[in-house]
C-alpha cells in the first residue's frame, strides 16, 4: 500500500529516521510480548474464570431450595411460590419441580408441565458435576440445571413436595472467562504506553548523540574544525562521543600545523627560488662579468638547489611512511662508528658556528639496524643541536648500553625548549620557534622523521631540557639477544675524544 502513496506523503506517514523506527520495533516487541503473556494468561485463568462462575450459580441453588422449602412449609401454593422466587431472584431462572419430576413453575414459561428427568436425560453428556453442596446437569437449549438438598432450618420429619432448580445457559457460565478481557486489555494498554515511552527516551538517548555528531561532522565539511559534542549517554555512546571530540581535535590540530607548514614550505620554497632566479637572469643578462662572479653565483645557485633538495626529500621520505612504502634494511653495526661518522660528518659545521662538538663512547654491543637510515636520524638531532647552541657552547655525542639496549645521547648546551613545547617536539611541522626555524631554513620536519625511523627499529627517542641540565635527546635501541659482549666489539673506543 506505501508502494501507491506519493514519495513525500510516504515519507511523511513513515519517516526513516532511526529514533523513529527504534521507537516502533521497541513498540512492535512490547506489544508482540503482552500479547503472548496476556493470551497465555488467559489461556491459565479460562477454567479457573469458569469453575467460578459454576460455583457461583451452584452455591445459589441451595437458599434458593431452602426459601422454597419455608414457603412450603407455610402453605404457600406452588404458583405463588414461583411468583415470591420470580420476585426474590430475578436475574435468576427458576423450575419448581414436583415428586413426579413435572415442572410445576418456570420463570421463563418454556418449560411448564415438561419432565425435567426426561429434559435432562435427552441433554446428558458427559460434562455431569457434581458437588457436596450442589449438583449439575446438563438440559436442553444448552441449559445447565445446579440443584441442591436444602439443609438447616428445615424440620428434620418435613420432606418438601417440590423442588428448585436454578437454570443457567451453558455458554454464560463457560465464557464468564471474557469477563477478564477488559482488564487485561486495560493493563497491556497502559503496559504498552509505558514501554513506548520508555522506548522514546531510550531511542532520544541513542539519536541525540548521532545528531549532534552529525551537526558537527556536516559543520567539520564546511571546513570549520573546532567542534566538540557533549559526552553523555551509555558507556558505549560516550565513548564514541569522547573518540569524536578526540579525532575533531586531531583533525583540528592536523589542520592549523598543515596550513602553518605549507606557509613555512611556500616560504622556503620562494626563498631559494628568488635567489635562483636572480642569479641566473643576472648571469643571463651580463651583470657578471668577473669569473669570480660568475662562481659566486653559481656556488649559491647550487646551495640553493640542495636546499630545495633536502626539503623534498623530507617530504617524500614522511610519504613514504604513511602510504607504508617504508623500509628499513638491518645489519650488523656499531653504534660508535655511528657516533664517530657522525661527528665527522658536522665537524666542519661545528668549528663554523663556534660550537665545540664532543664523542663520548663507551663499549657497546653490536645491533642489527639500517645504518643509513639510523644516521639520518641521529643526524636530524645534531643538526638542531648545533643549529641551536650559541658560539663557545658544546655539543656531546654519547653511548652507553643499559638492561639489554643501546643508547645515544646527545647533549647540547643551547637555550631549553619552552615546557608548553615539549609534547610536540616530535610532531610533524613543529616548531617550537616559527620565526628562528624559519631563518635557518628549518621546517620542522626532522624529528618527526627520527622518531619514524627509530620506531621502524623497535626502539624509542626521548628529550627533556632544563636551565640546570640543558637539552638531551636520547635514542634507544634493543640489543639482540646473541649479541657478542661489548668489549669483545668496542675494544677500540676511547674515553673521550674532543673535536
Amino acid at each position: 500500500m506505501s508502494r501507491l502513496l506519493p514519495p513525500s506523503l510516504r515519507l511523511r506517514l513513515f519517516p526513516r529516521s532511526l529514533r523513529f523506527r527504534l521507537i516502533l520495533s521497541f513498540g512492535l516487541l512490547i506489544f508482540v510480548s503482552l500479547f503472548l503473556a496476556g493470551t497465555f494468561t488467559v489461556y491459565l485463568l479460562r477454567q479457573q474464570a469458569q469453575d467460578r462462575a459454576e460455583e457461583k450459580v451452584g452455591l445459589l441453588a441451595e437458599p434458593v431450595a431452602l426459601r422454597s422449602a419455608f414457603l412450603e412449609l407455610s402453605g404457600v401454593e406452588p404458583s405463588q411460590i414461583g411468583e415470591v422466587l420470580n420476585e426474590e431472584y430475578p436475574d435468576v431462572r427458576i423450575l419448581l419441580v414436583d415428586r413426579g419430576s413435572v415442572v410445576v413453575a418456570d420463570t421463563a414459561e418454556t418449560l411448564r408441565g415438561s419432565n425435567v428427568a426426561q429434559v435432562m436425560a435427552e441433554g446428558e453428556d458427559e460434562s455431569r458435576i457434581s458437588d457436596s453442596r450442589y449438583q449439575v446437569r446438563r438440559g436442553p437449549e444448552d441449559l445447565l440445571f445446579f440443584y441442591a438438598t436444602p439443609r438447616g432450618f428445615v424440620p428434620v420429619t418435613f420432606t418438601p413436595e417440590f423442588r428448585t432448580i436454578v437454570a443457567v445457559e451453558a455458554s454464560s457460565v463457560r465464557q464468564a472467562w471474557r469477563d477478564l478481557l477488559p482488564r487485561l486489555f486495560l493493563a497491556g494498554g497502559v503496559a504498552c504506553l509505558a514501554g513506548v515511552l520508555a522506548a522514546s527516551l531510550l531511542a532520544r538517548g541513542i539519536t541525540r548523540p548521532l545528531r549532534e555528531m552529525t551537526t558537527a561532522s556536516e559543520e567539520m565539511a564546511q571546513g570549520r574544525y573546532d567542534q566538540q559534542i557533549p559526552e553523555r549517554g551509555g558507556e558505549e555512546v560516550r565513548r564514541l562521543g569522547g573518540a569524536f571530540n578526540e579525532m575533531a581535535r586531531q583533525v583540528s590540530r592536523s589542520h592549523r600545523t598543515l596550513r602553518d607548514f605549507l606557509a613555512n614550505v611556500s616560504h622556503e620554497l620562494k626563498t631559494p627560488l628568488t635567489s635562483i632566479h636572480g642569479f641566473s637572469q643576472a648571469m643571463v643578462d651580463g651583470s657578471l662579468n668577473k669569473p669570480e662572479d660568475y662562481a659566486e653565483a653559481g656556488r649559491i645557485i647550487n646551495d640553493e638547489a640542495v636546499r630545495m633538495r633536502g626539503l623534498v626529500d623530507d617530504l617524500l621520505y614522511l610519504s613514504q611512511v604513511d602510504s607504508g612504502e617504508f623500509s628499513i634494511q638491518t645489519d650488523e653495526m656499531s653504534p660508535n662508528e655511528l657516533l664517530q661518522a657522525t661527528q665527522e660528518r658536522f665537524a666542519r659545521r661545528a668549528v663554523q658556528s663556534g660550537v665545540e662538538l664532543r664523542v663520548q663512547p663507551q663499549p657497546t654491543p653490536r645491533i642489527n639496524a639500517d645504518g643509513r637510515r639510523l644516521e639520518q636520524a641521529l643526524a636530524n638531532i645534531v643538526d638542531n643541536a648545533v643549529r641551536h647552541t650559541p658560539s663557545g657552547g658544546t655539543v656531546t655525542l654519547r653511548s652507553f648500553a643499559e638492561d639489554g639496549h643501546v643508547q645515544l645521547s646527545v647533549h647540547n648546551t643551547g637555550p631549553v625548549i619552552p615546557p608548553e613545547a615539549m609534547p610536540h617536539i616530535f610532531d610533524r611541522f613543529f616548531q617550537a620557534d616559527p620565526a628562528g626555524a624559519s631563518a635557518d631554513a628549518n621546517t620542522g620536519l626532522g624529528l618527526a622523521i627520527t622518531r619514524e625511523i627509530v620506531e621502524a627499529h623497535g626502539g624509542e627517542v626521548s628529550a627533556t631540557s632544563t636551565e640546570e641540565t640543558g637539552t638531551e635527546f636520547v635514542i634507544t635501541l634493543p640489543v639482540p639477544p646473541d649479541a657478542a659482549p661489548a668489549e669483545d666489539q668496542d675494544a677500540w673506543a676511547r674515553p673521550a675524544e674532543e673535536v
